[in-house]
């Protein structure tokens, strides 16, 4: 079975040229996505891509990341993922709880030599083929990290 293909003129948000769009979905469900959706034509796009890979990038090298290395949509893609990646350690960091100083000392030392291997990432590529990284493998990590911590 083939799905019909429609096609939609759309107004690009930034420049408000007219492009057109083709959309896959039911007629009605394509109607509310030309409508409700931010179109950008190509040109708008790429700058607004690099706007928001320049803005992650920032952020990200403030708290000690490395820029990335590879093409420019490798780079936008994987600082996105980057940017999701660390929220989730956030996330597992601020869930913890301790039942004394110790533990949470050695937690806080684990998370930083977790986040000290991630800075030694510096190529787009390995974020974008660790993009389906959970809280469940990061957790795992960080573990491994503290059992290591407490032989030594």
């Amino acid at each position: 079975m083939t799905k019909d293909i429609y096609t939609y003129d759309v107004r690009c948000r930034t420049c408000r040229t007219m492009f057109k769009v083709q959309l896959f979905e039911s007629h009605e469900k394509n109607l509310f996505l030309v409508d409700k959706k931010d179109w950008y034509c190509e040109e708008c796009k790429k700058e607004y891509f690099s706007q928001q890979t320049t803005k992650l990038s920032i952020a990200h090298q403030a708290i000690g990341f490395p820029k990335l290395n590879g093409s420019l949509k490798m780079v936008s893609w994987a600082e996105k993922i980057r940017a999701e990646l660390i929220s989730k350690v956030d996330y597992l960091r601020k869930s913890l709880k301790f039942e004394n100083d110790d533990e949470k000392e050695l937690s806080g030392k684990a998370f930083d030599m977790f986040f000290k291997e991630w800075k030694e990432k510096t190529e787009a590529k390995w974020w974008i083929d660790h993009r389906k990284m959970t809280v469940r493998n990061i957790s795992k990590r960080v573990a491994e990290i503290s059992e290591l911590i407490k032989k030594e």
